[in-house]
C-alpha cells in the first residue's frame, strides 16, 4: 500500500450520473479544518472535536444540503451527498476554493493503493453485463498478484520468464479492453434491404425508423445490447449507393467511416432480388465478416438468390416478418465477436494505461536486455 504524500486533494470517487448518493473523498493536512469550517453539525460542535464518533450528520453551509461525513483516517474524510452532479460539484467547488486540488478517482485511490488494484477495481464499476463483471472481479485479485510475480522475476534476473509472462498477458489485451468497451457491430448494405428492420428485431423493439422508401436512414443509428453476455453497440447505417443528394451523400460517408472502425461488419442483401450485379463489388469494397440474406419470406422459389461472392463468407438467411434466422444471426454474431476466452488463471490488461505499462516493460526487455532493474520496475509501478 502506498503512503499518501502531503497534499490537499479531493475527488468524487463514485461513478458520475444519476444516483442516490455521491461520495466526495478529501485528503490532506487541511482536510479536518476544512470539514469543520464547511459542516454545520446539529449541536454546532466541530466534527473533528468529537471522540469515538467517526460518522456525523450535518448541513453543508455553502449549499444548505443535508449530508453525512465520515472519517477514514487522520487526514482522510468522505462526504456523502445527493447523487446528482450538481450536489457533488458544489461540495467540490467549496473545497477547491479552500486550497484543495480536484483529481480523478483513479489518482485519488492510487494515493492509498497499488495502481493495478485501483485501475482494475474502477474498471469493474464500468462493467455493463454480469458476464463481463465476473471476468473483471476475478482480475481484481489476480492481476496485482501477477504484476508482483513479474516484479519478483525481474528482481531475480529471470528476465526471459518475465518477458514470456508479459507477452501472454498482452495477447489478451483486446479481450480485456472489451470487458468495459462494447464491441461495435455495423450493418451496411444498399438502400431498402432491411437493415433497420434487422436492428429492431435484434433489439426487441422499434429502435430505427422503417419505411419502404430507399434512403430512409440518413444517419448512423446506434443501439446498445448484450449478445451472449458481451456488451455490443449495434449500428444501422445509411444505404450505400450513388447519390447526388448532399444529405444522403453525407450519410453514406458516415456509413463508410463506421465500417472502417467496426469490430464486426455485416453486409445485408435483399434475398428477394434475383439480379445482384453489384453484390460482388459491394462485398469487395466493404470486406464484411458476415453476410445476411434478408427478406426470405419474399424469395421466389423458382429464382433463388445465388451469388458466388457470398459463398466464401459466413452467411445467414433471415426474415424479420416471419422471425426466421434472427436467433441464428444473433448467435453467429456472438460466436464471431468472441471466438475464444482466457482460462481462469490467465491475466491481462483491462485499461489503456495498463496495456501501455505492460507493453513498455516488454519492449524494454526485448530492446534493452541489460536495462537496469529500477528502470524496468518503474514502468510497472
Amino acid at each position: 500500500m502506498n503512503s499518501p504524500t502531503s497534499c490537499n486533494i479531493c475527488s468524487q470517487i463514485t461513478p458520475t450520473g444519476r444516483g442516490a448518493v455521491a461520495v466526495v473523498s478529501v485528503f490532506g493536512e487541511l482536510a479536518g479544518a476544512t470539514i469543520d469550517e464547511c459542516l454545520l453539525t446539529p449541536n454546532g460542535a466541530p466534527f473533528t472535536s468529537r471522540r469515538h464518533q467517526d460518522v456525523a450528520y450535518g448541513i453543508w453551509k455553502s449549499t444548505g444540503e443535508d449530508l453525512v461525513v465520515s472519517k477514514r483516517g487522520e487526514q482522510h474524510f468522505e462526504i456523502h451527498c445527493h447523487g446528482g452532479a450538481t450536489a457533488s460539484q458544489a461540495v467540490i467547488h467549496s473545497l477547491t476554493d479552500r486550497g484543495f486540488t480536484e483529481v480523478s478517482a483513479t489518482e485519488f485511490a492510487i494515493k492509498f493503493q497499488d495502481f493495478w488494484s485501483v485501475s482494475t477495481q474502477l474498471a469493474l464499476t464500468q462493467a455493463q453485463t454480469s458476464k463481463t463483471a465476473c471476468y473483471l472481479l476475478r482480475l481484481v485479485t489476480q492481476l496485482p498478484k501477477q504484476i508482483q510475480q513479474i516484479r519478483d522475476l525481474l528482481a531475480a534476473d529471470e528476465r526471459e520468464i518475465a518477458a514470456t509472462q508479459l507477452q501472454s498477458m498482452l495477447s489478451w489485451s483486446d479481450f480485456g479492453k472489451h470487458l468495459t468497451t462494447p464491441r461495435i457491430v455495423v450493418l451496411c448494405g444498399q438502400p431498402n434491404v432491411g437493415k433497420s428492420s434487422l436492428v429492431n428485431a435484434m433489439a426487441g423493439f422499434q429502435r430505427a425508423i422503417v419505411h419502404d422508401i430507399p434512403g430512409t436512414t440518413r444517419d448512423v443509428v446506434s443501439q446498445a445490447l448484450a449478445i451472449d453476455g458481451w456488451p455490443v453497440t449495434l449500428k444501422d447505417t445509411a444505404g450505400i449507393r450513388d447519390s447526388d443528394n448532399p444529405i444522403e451523400v453525407q450519410g453514406i460517408a458516415q456509413a463508410k467511416e463506421q465500417i472502417s472502425k467496426a469490430d464486426l461488419t455485416i453486409c445485408v442483401f435483399d434475398v428477394s432480388e434475383t439480379q445482384q450485379p453489384e453484390s460482388a463489388k459491394f462485398i469487395a469494397e466493404t470486406k464484411p465478416d458476415l453476410i445476411v440474406l434478408n427478406k426470405t419470406d419474399l424469395l421466389p422459389s423458382s429464382h433463388p438468390f445465388n451469388d458466388e461472392s457470398t459463398h466464401l463468407i459466413a452467411t445467414v438467411k433471415t426474415s424479420v416478418k416471419t422471425n426466421v434466422g434472427i436467433r441464428e444471426l444473433i448467435e453467429t454474431i456472438g460466436a464471431q465477436l468472441v471466438s475464444a476466452t482466457p482460462n481462469n488463471s490467465q491475466t491481462y490488461p483491462v485499461t489503456e494505461e495498463q496495456h501501455k505499462r505492460l507493453k513498455e516493460t516488454l519492449d524494454c526487455l526485448n530492446s534493452e536486455p541489460a536495462a537496469k532493474l529500477a528502470h524496468l520496475l518503474n514502468r510497472l509501478n
